[in-house]
């Protein structure tokens, strides 16, 4: 049993762990390793905190008397079926959701490496952005696979490697659209404020239009047909990035 459950863990790091391979290669002159793990393991604890305010958020549309909320939480998932039915779940998935994941990415990878000495070239702030996004989509990889009992080999092979292509890469993307744009205003000062909330604004539209597509019921074929021009269309403008900032000789100022 123990066997199996490190097994499962593995399983859901391999999607965050090959993207971050993958975008790590971008970086012309790699972040110290201990800096990258770090960075990741702050993206994982992001996740829970991202949850609690989601739901919270998710209560301010139904607010719950003491009472109730006692009642709910003593009876199993009637607490969050509480906040299933209807526009609630519209709203909780397509702006409180990457409302409050895109900005909590931000944030706190921000605070963490925009003082640190290693962070003096504008693609850092992809690199970084995007280690702390895989690291967040790691933690919901692990809560979707470590169930118990434990889903069939088969279906937990078969929901990583769909949220490899779908969830883990979007979480990438999204906040290399952060990055390049906080990047930007490091480079472009004066516009610092509207830079980023310009990247925050096309990050929460793109994670907000994802998550609305992915949950379309009966529509599979048609869903595929959409996530998929909307996740090019992002890891393109994720490449564009890197190459703009790659042609960037300036060392960014942080704050």
């Amino acid at each position: 049993m123990i066997l199996s459950y490190l097994f499962y863990i593995a399983l859901g790091f391999l999607p965050s762990l090959i993207w971050l391979l993958f975008y790590l290669k971008k970086d012309p002159h790699p972040e110290p390793q201990h800096r990258i793990v770090k960075i990741f393991l702050w993206g994982m604890l992001i996740a829970p905190m991202a949850a609690v305010a989601e739901l919270f958020l998710l209560w301010l549309t139904k607010p719950m008397g003491p009472q109730s909320m006692l009642s709910a939480l003593t009876n199993g998932s009637s607490f969050l079926n509480q906040y299933t039915d209807g526009w609630r779940a519209l709203i909780g998935l397509v702006f409180f959701a990457p409302l409050v994941e895109e900005y909590l990415k931000y944030r706190i990878v921000k605070e963490e490496v925009s003082k640190d000495p290693d962070f003096d070239e504008p693609p850092d702030a992809m690199i970084y952005l995007i280690t702390g996004g895989l690291g967040f989509a790691a933690a919901e990889n692990l809560l979707v696979v470590l169930q118990f009992p434990l889903l069939p080999l088969g279906a937990a092979i078969n929901t990583i490697s769909l949220r490899f292509v779908g969830a883990t890469f979007l979480h990438a993307l999204a906040s290399g659209i952060v990055g390049y744009f906080w990047a930007k205003s490091l480079l472009e000062t004066q516009k610092r404020t509207r830079l980023i909330a310009k990247g925050l604004v096309l990050a929460i539209v793109f994670h907000g239009s994802y998550n609305y597509i992915v949950n379309l019921k009966d529509s599979f074929p048609f869903t595929t047909l959409l996530i998929i021009p909307l996740l090019v269309a992002m890891a393109l403008f994720v490449s564009f990035g890197f190459r703009y900032l790659k042609n960037k000789l300036s060392v960014c100022k942080t704050e």
